[in-house]
């Protein structure tokens, strides 16, 4: 099941700011991240999901998985 960090913050009661603050962000910084406008890293998501007590994989699809260069060139079949 996906959910965004936004829904796992607010059905924990964790502000906006306190989040920031766990991560080592500005409350700025924080909010694109939460609204897509920026992009969370892995050991950001870790972060989260402790602190929200949700699964990493439920941050993302089903079918998501990290493309390395070498796949995207097998894929083309550059290799």
């Amino acid at each position: 099941m996906k959910i965004t960090v936004k829904a796992a913050r607010v059905n924990c009661g964790i502000s906006q700011e306190a989040a920031a603050a766990k991560l080592g962000l500005s409350l700025t910084a924080y909010k694109r991240k939460e609204n897509g406008q920026s992009r969370f890293y892995f050991d950001e998501i870790v972060e989260l999901s402790k602190e929200f007590n949700v699964p990493t994989q439920n941050f993302f699809g089903s079918g998501c998985r990290k493309k390395t260069q070498e796949n995207e060139l097998k894929e083309r079949k550059c290799l």
